[in-house]
């Protein structure tokens, strides 16, 4: 077998669609600014002129909301943050052996078949941040050894909601590999296990426009000489502008990738990534999707169907 693509080139071909998104973004964001800064204006004229609401009243709200919001963000991680993770690898490391029966791992083969890569060998992580004067914190670690993505997003608002925007993207990505030796085609099952835990925010008033969004959705990609499509999954969202609500995403599920033609004698790249995103408008407003360890999104391998 030839060497594998190297490093580099995946983190660069890794970072192009979220870079592609975060640009898109900050443009739409741009584009919209002016139109935004005249709606508040407006808004804050009819709030002072005709509602008499003084703007240090304004000012006490949206600390008095920025404070409980802190607070909440401090509950939810006291509840519901894992605190060890041991015993629970042990389960699952049993409930996967019992479930795979797989007695050889393999990346590769000249029959059709089922082809199981236990072993990602790389991974990529990048975070991605807009702040408007708000609270944007994320972080992308991974361990390869271990199967694990550790997506992390928070973002807490400030201001009326009507021109700060605050939002963190997190994208998390880990490299499988099959060698055909021969032609044919490709598809891959990818199974995954998510623990962790969400927390999302927001009391909309006439007078404002807040909101917040948690998303959590994952995707897979395969390559040999041009990426293919994404099959995605949302796996957990929730948008709205009157919310308060946390709890756990500890759940199981599979994802298949479309199937790709592919010719013998050359790597076949699939890419399992999982993108945490999280957008807040408003003081107070909230959203975080934490995935740090000893929590984590785990892909315990992928299967290559060859046919």
């Amino acid at each position: 077998m030839k060497q594998l693509p190297h490093g580099q080139w995946l983190d660069e071909q890794a970072e192009l669609d979220p870079e592609r998104e975060f640009v898109e973004n900050e443009v739409a964001i741009e584009q919209s600014k002016e139109d935004r800064r005249k709606n508040e204006e407006e808004m804050k004229e009819i709030i002072t002129s005709v509602m008499k609401i003084k703007p240090k009243a304004l000012e006490d709200e949206h600390k008095a909301e920025n404070e409980k919001a802190s607070q909440l963000v401090e509950e939810a991680e006291s509840l519901l943050a894992s605190k060890s993770s041991l015993s629970l690898d042990e389960a699952i490391n049993l409930q996967l052996m019992m479930e795979s029966n797989v007695a050889i791992e393999t990346t590769g083969g000249s029959t059709p078949g089922h082809y199981y890569d236990h072993h990602p060998y790389h991974g990529w992580g990048g975070v991605y941040r807009h702040n408007e004067g708000g609270v944007t914190t994320g972080s992308a670690a991974f361990d390869t050894a271990a199967n694990k993505m550790f997506p992390y997003a928070y973002a807490r608002g400030d201001g009326s909601g009507i021109t700060d925007d605050n939002d963190v993207t997190t994208w998390v990505k880990l490299f499988f590999a099959f060698w055909p030796r021969r032609n044919g085609h490709i598809r891959v099952l990818v199974p995954y296990l998510t623990r962790g835990w969400y927390q999302i925010y927001s009391n909309d008033k006439w007078y404002n426009s807040k909101e917040a969004t948690v998303d959590l959705e994952l995707h897979v990609r395969l390559h040999q000489n041009y990426w293919a499509g994404s099959a995605k999954e949302d796996i957990f969202r929730l948008h709205d502008d009157n919310i308060n609500r946390n709890g756990r995403i500890d759940r199981s599920g599979q994802l298949y990738s479309g199937s790709m033609a592919i010719g013998a004698d050359r790597w076949v790249i699939a890419e399992v990534g999982i993108r945490a995103r999280v957008e807040t408008e408003g003081s107070g407003s909230t959203a975080r999707l934490d995935f740090r360890a000893p929590d984590f999104v785990r892909i315990p391998w992928v299967r290559f169907d060859f046919s």
